[in-house]
């Protein structure tokens, strides 16, 4: 691709689109206060339900946040809320993410999207690289936290997060985004180097829907660690999807999605730079039919997943893995008193060692959620995990909660839950001929959880008190090179709140605050409090302006000894919808004070960059 005609088609969109800014401006002053729907939750039931009917805390993030966010990324996205870190956001664009819940690291959550598991089998924790994804493509997000592998299985040890794509539109339409701008460190002139670009077409039928999709992503504005020389990065996805309805009770979806990233990095040994070069290939189909009948629904989900990596270094190697899920579950809801889940989830993962080794694992579960009451409710489920390697292991759950006041200006909720999850090894972990052991057992978590939820018309507040037990914890043996079970048990607790109001009819103000600790745990780079708070203010119903504040607070480096100092980052963002076009357009302000900091030690972070970023649907 010739990135000096995308950067001019970039460039060429946001001037002329510039130029319209004045002339359609919406100055109508409404409030913006406005009634809305109960929220909908799935994530804690596989069911659909109101999310006073919900025994967990669980983050709903929807589109019109989501858009909120376009030219940033998921990371920026999602680390605004309670309990959520992501190691290696403020970093360049193509360091490897670290997804944090409540303590946990990357194998301890599970993603899914269009509920099916993304997972690279041949990366060393089995995880998922989060560059791969973009909010373009995104409907809305749900990640409930705490041990979950009652309903999703393995890795779902402190928490899920799961992704639902766009679906077309009723009729003809077709979205263009485009967004451009900086992408520095705090010691470097401004200069556009940041491009994304994505452009969705889609036919809503009344029996057949399709959509097809390509995103592009180009930056080449800072260096992996501290040094002169830039790291370039580029993504491209293309993907398109497919539903058929042919009648009432019978919908199948499905979709295929490839992404390529090549991006440059750094030696690691000795920290310095370097012009090695990475290039990742993810291809992923997914098929999904389900049929409902009175009072219930049968749902099939079908996903097969291809990485493959090519690191060329001093040492070139390439990995390969492949990942496979069958899962078919029946919902069946009795009166308005039980709704019952029962399935059964097939997986089997391959990557390249020792020859090309593979494990599988079938599990069988079942989940009911009880309604006792208006006010009184119990979620509870076990599953039965059958694995080749380890053998099978059983996990359950059990989530009562109770509406101890509901009325038209307020409601007050308390809750709890304690649930058990595990890990399997991965198949480095067992198969690697250097640091392998085939006598692994799986990592085994134990989570509880408590908590309150009060809501009085406008306000929110919530807190939680967590705590997770992991007995035994895969670890890496520093002494014999290769991983074990820990014999020691290690714990994480903490608290986490929410407080989201209005504080006039424009102005709106979301608190969110963690506090995490552990004994004999990992919180390397990760802090022991965190905050994010977010002041907007809406100008009419079209436009809104919102200060954010990202305070972190000190962290333990790479040895677990050297503390790192906390920080507070400021981002100041503008969003506008036209009023006579069909067109969108942000501007945000990162870090506007170009603060110093260390994300992660000797490696560079991001300083004060600009983004403006263009949506434009048509017709």
């Amino acid at each position: 691709m010739n990135f000096d005609i995308l950067r001019g088609a970039t460039l060429l969109f946001c001037v002329s689109s510039l130029g319209l800014f004045a002339q359609n401006t919406d100055i109508d002053t409404l409030t913006v206060k406005t009634t809305q729907l109960e929220e909908i939750v799935l994530s804690d039931s596989k069911f659909p339900l109101k999310r006073s009917q919900s025994g967990k805390p669980i983050i709903k993030i929807n589109a019109d946040e989501i858009s909120k966010f376009q030219g940033l990324g998921l990371s920026e996205l999602i680390r605004q809320y309670a309990g959520v870190e992501i190691i290696g956001s403020q970093s360049y664009a193509g360091q490897n993410k670290t997804l944090s819940l409540r303590g946990g690291r990357n194998r301890q959550v599970l993603v899914l999207i269009d509920g099916v598991r993304v997972t690279d089998p041949s990366r060393i924790d089995n995880d998922f690289n989060l560059n791969f994804l973009s909010l373009d493509q995104i409907e809305s997000i749900e990640i409930m936290k705490g041990a979950s592998s009652t309903l999703y299985g393995s890795s779902a040890a402190t928490g899920v997060v799961q992704i639902q794509t766009k679906k077309a539109a009723a009729g003809f339409s077709a979205q263009l985004q485009s967004s451009v701008g900086s992408d520095q460190d705090q010691d470097s002139s401004f200069d556009l180097a940041l491009f994304k670009n994505s452009l969705d077409l889609s036919y809503g039928g009344e029996k057949l829907s399709a959509k097809a999709y390509a995103f592009s992503h180009e930056t080449n504005g800072m260096s992996a660690v501290i040094g002169p020389e830039r790291d370039p990065f580029s993504h491209f996805n293309l993907g398109t999807s497919l539903q058929f309805k042919p009648n009432d009770q019978l919908t199948i979806r499905s979709g295929y999605d490839r992404s390529v990233i090549h991006s440059d990095y750094d030696n690691s040994f000795p920290l310095e730079d370097a012009n090695f070069k990475l290039s990742t290939r993810m291809d992923r189909i997914h098929l999904s039919p389900s049929f409902t009948y009175t009072n219930g629904g049968v749902n099939l989900n079908f996903g097969y997943q291809k990485v493959a990596r090519d690191f060329q270094s001093n040492y070139p190697f390439q990995t390969e893995g492949e990942h496979t899920q069958i899962e078919l579950n029946n919902r069946y809801v009795l009166g308005s008193k039980l709704y019952a889940l029962v399935g059964s989830l097939y997986q089997k993962q391959k990557a390249a060692y020792e020859g090309g080794q593979e494990m599988s694992q079938t599990d069988f579960f079942g989940n009911v959620v009880a309604v006792f009451s208006e006010q009184f409710r119990v979620n509870f489920g076990g599953r039965l995990n059958s694995h080749s390697s380890y053998g099978n292991k059983f996990t359950y759950s059990i989530n009562p909660s109770v509406q101890l006041v509901e009325n038209d200006t307020h409601s007050l909720k308390f809750l709890t839950a304690l649930s058990t999850a595990f890990i399997a090894p991965s198949l480095y972990q067992l198969y690697d001929p250097y640091s392998g052991n085939e006598n692994l057992k799986p990592e085994e978590n134990t989570s509880f959880e408590t908590g309150v939820e009060y809501n009085k018309t406008d306000w929110k507040l919530s807190a939680t008190y967590f705590y997770r037990n992991e007995n035994p914890s895969l670890t890496y043996d520093l002494s014999t090179y290769r991983y074990e079970n820990a014999q020691q048990n290690a714990t994480y607790y903490g608290m986490e709140f929410q407080f989201l109001g209005l504080l006039s009819d424009h102005f709106q103000w979301n608190q969110q605050a963690t506090f995490t600790a552990t004994k004999e745990g990992d919180l390397r780079y990760l802090p022991k409090f965190s905050s994010q708070t977010a002041l907007s203010y809406s100008l009419n119903p079209k436009r809104q302006i919102s200060l954010r504040l990202q305070a972190i607070g000190k962290r333990f480096g790479l040895d677990n000894a050297t503390v790192l100092n906390g920080y507070a980052l400021f981002h100041l963002s503008y969003k506008n919808e036209l009023k006579n076009l069909p067109l969108t357009y942000s501007i945000h302000a990162t870090n506007i004070f170009n603060a110093r900091y260390v994300e992660i030690e000797q490696y560079s972070s991001r300083g004060r960059n600009v983004i403006v970023a263009l949506n434009y649907r048509f017709p």
